[in-house]
């Protein structure tokens, strides 16, 4: 699930938001002028409401056509404005002694970064690795994959140039990035380009938004924005990434098992399952919990039965653990520290943590799944101990 549409983090990206939203208004005002009137004349003069004797020809109204040709002139021209004043910001490559150039190449089904030599003559070559996951019929990883597990890293408020290509035997690509406004088709032999400056530190989607194949779906990267400081160290050492392994890392294994087809990480939204790092439980699903019981997570104290408050004192608990557990603690959470723990964190692993997603919980959830208010989840037994931590450990991080 491609995030990102509710941002502008590039430079250009309100341009091209602003270019819309006219063209929207307009669109609407143009459709609404001219379905109003039919509808209504059409109910007005319909057969039986009309008389032949009533029936006149008129062979022209020049108020009415000098308004109807003036008024949508003038707002095509508007549209023009906006729409060539967008296309200019993001079609006007930048001088490229104050930008960095990177090469993209796209192929079936994978995306790879080349960066300019560093002072050491050093190369970076980011991703260009696809190999797709082999399951049994239980659904259980064999053999791990690599796809979409590739990253272009940049650093915050500079100008970046894309010089993109793909391999002749190969097919057309489209680079899109929904937070950035930016799409740009990468075609076998020939170089096409595209540049972005992103003032916002932060991670964004890429996915291939032109149909290439089997796997097209499973080709999308991430552009990660980084603090100058910390790009600058990396693009001068030999690391692989700024951030270690990113084969191991938690962004990527939430990419390999498609949890982000499910949750959100960085937005208060709901895709189907909760949002993994702004909040823990909504009221609801705390009221739900409280009100059905919950038996499947497999924690030591085993499962939680139904109807431990009512009423006003479940409401109160609701908020509060909806809260963050913070604020004034209601008396009747002492029905929940019992195994929850004072601060609701799960008291030695014997119970669910109400406040994140820590590894104790991860682990119970992906191995026994979970049955909620808003679905089912089901169980993800294969993914490893270690992929555990890296997930529990990448929500940290961005939390």
């Amino acid at each position: 699930m491609l995030e990102g549409f509710n941002s502008q983090a590039s430079t250009f990206a309100a341009d091209v938001d602003q270019a819309l939203y006219i063209n929207l208004v307009f669109s609407i005002i143009l459709a609404v002028s001219v379905l109003g009137p039919m509808v209504y004349f059409a109910w007005k003069y319909r057969e039986k409401n009309v008389k032949n004797e009533n029936i006149e020809n008129f062979v022209h109204h020049t108020g009415l056509e000098i308004t109807w040709t003036v008024i949508p002139t003038i707002m095509m021209f508007i549209l023009f404005y906006y729409g060539y004043s967008s296309m200019k910001s993001i079609r006007t490559m930048p001088d490229t002694s104050t930008a960095i150039t990177v090469q993209v190449e796209g192929s079936k089904w994978k995306w790879r970064y080349e960066y300019p030599a560093n002072a050491n003559g050093f190369v970076h070559k980011v991703g260009g690795a696809y190999t797709k996951a082999i399951k049994d019929e239980n659904g259980k990883v064999i053999e791990k994959g690599t796809m979409g597990r590739s990253a272009l890293y940049v650093p915050v408020n500079t100008n970046i140039i894309l010089e993109m290509t793909a391999p002749l035997d190969d097919v057309i690509h489209s680079f899109y990035v929904p937070a950035f406004r930016m799409k740009e088709d990468v075609v076998p032999g020939r170089k096409t380009k595209q540049w972005f400056n992103s003032a916002d530190v932060g991670e964004y989607d890429v996915e291939c938004a032109e149909y290439c194949g089997t796997d097209h779906s499973y080709m999308y990267s991430r552009i990660v924005v980084l603090p100058k400081a910390e790009y600058e160290a990396w693009f001068n050492s030999s690391e692989d990434t700024p951030k270690g392994n990113y084969l191991k890392s938690g962004d990527a294994v939430l990419q390999q098992h498609g949890c982000k087809s499910c949750h959100a990480i960085q937005t208060d939204k709901i895709l189907v399952g909760p949002t993994l790092n702004t909040r823990r439980l909504t009221k609801e699903q705390v009221l739900d919990v409280i009100n059905n019981g919950q038996n499947k997570l497999g924690y030591a104290m085993g499962a939680m039965p139904a109807g431990l408050a009512s009423g006003a004192d479940a409401e109160k608990i609701a908020t509060y653990v909806a809260g963050g557990l913070k604020g004034d603690k209601p008396a009747s959470f002492a029905a929940c520290s019992s195994c929850h723990g004072e601060d609701g964190k799960g008291m030695f692993s014997t119970a669910p943590n109400l406040v994140e997603y820590d590894v104790d919980l991860l682990r119970n959830v992906l191995k026994n799944g979970k049955k909620g208010m808003i679905g089912t989840m089901p169980a993800f037994p294969y993914v490893s101990e270690e992929e555990v931590s890296a997930i529990a450990e990448y929500l940290k991080s961005v939390k």
